[in-house]
């Protein structure tokens, strides 16, 4: 019954044209006396935030704030308990306060990685790109899933003219996975400026990663590309980095490529033998014919590619 007078009296303090109201019922004071009652007003305000714009969302936040549920957020933040602190950091920038933003950055470098991703998905949340400052100070790696979540969170937003200079001094950074998000930022974002830097640098980084990362953005840039940096890589790579880059010929690829195609078909192992022959055939489908030139080798890569290329003939 309680909990049913609190949602009524909430779900009329939010949708008021008004400000919310600000003397508050016995029955709500009472709630907000318990713990436990201050975590269901909390977790109910947090959610319907995530779900609510405009007037209604300010009425939210304003009464997160009245409610003194502000001050038992920056309470958690200082807590000693990770999960405790991950908690209020998420609901200090779910309810965007700004001016917790010095706590939250610093502690988006924490050796918890449930408070540092948490500090890091808040910065990003309110501040878009400029949030991104904490990849000039991390030295914790940034997990693949939380690049996942940080691109999605800045899937419709654009970075300004001058993000770019940011962006180059990260694809220099001694955090290998600080280069590895950035290399993402730039390609998804299709920030050319940066093309030097990834081909100069990144293309020829002792991380395998990094490389294979670099290789794979250069499909977002068809218009600035030269096949041959990637031609120059391939002999020293490893597989899985091979392979990248005969997929990323398939797209970019042209007349220029054929005879290196053709060398890798003759002499490399099987698999990779037949990734080129695909991306051969890509590229230039007139070369189904070179399969006669094969006939003269006789080493087993050679009887594969033939059995591969009869099968793409058809298909």
């Amino acid at each position: 019954m309680i909990q049913k007078r609190m949602t009524k009296w909430l779900a009329e303090q939010i949708t008021t044209t008004d400000l919310p109201a600000t003397v508050i019922p016995k029955t709500i004071r009472k709630i907000l006396n318990s713990k436990y009652g201050k975590k269901i007003i909390t977790d109910e305000l947090i959610t319907l935030k995530k779900n609510l714009q405009g007037k209604e969302a300010a009425n939210i936040i304003y009464l997160y704030i009245e409610l003194g549920l502000k001050n038992d957020s920056i309470k958690k933040i200082y807590s000693k308990k990770w999960h405790i602190k991950a908690k209020g950091i998420n609901e200090l920038y779910t309810m965007d306060q700004r001016d917790l933003l010095k706590v939250i950055y610093k502690n988006s470098n924490s050796k918890n990685d449930l408070v540092r991703t948490e500090a890091q998905t808040g910065l990003v949340h309110m501040y878009g790109f400029d949030g991104l400052r904490f990849l000039n100070v991390i030295s914790n790696p940034i997990s693949e899933w939380q690049q996942i979540k940080l691109l999605a969170q800045l899937q419709n937003q654009q970075p300004d003219n001058v993000f770019y200079q940011k962006l180059k001094n990260w694809l220099q950074s001694k955090n290998d996975s600080v280069v590895i998000f950035s290399l993402k930022i730039a390609a998804t974002k299709h920030i050319h400026q940066v093309i030097p830097i990834i081909v100069q640098n990144c293309l020829y980084h002792n991380n395998s990663m990094i490389r294979k990362t670099a290789i794979e953005s250069l499909i977002f840039f068809p218009e600035h590309i030269n096949t041959l940096n990637l031609r120059k890589i391939y002999p020293t790579e490893i597989i899985q980095n091979k392979l990248s880059i005969l997929s990323v010929l398939q797209k970019l690829g042209g007349q220029q490529d054929i005879n290196f195609l053709k060398e890798i078909i003759l002499n490399e192992e099987i698999d990779i033998a037949k990734a080129a022959m695909i991306t051969l055939l890509k590229i230039a489908p007139e070369m189904i014919n070179w399969k006669e030139h094969l006939l003269i080798q006789k080493n087993k890569v050679t009887q594969y590619t033939l059995h591969a290329l009869d099968e793409i003939a058809f298909q």
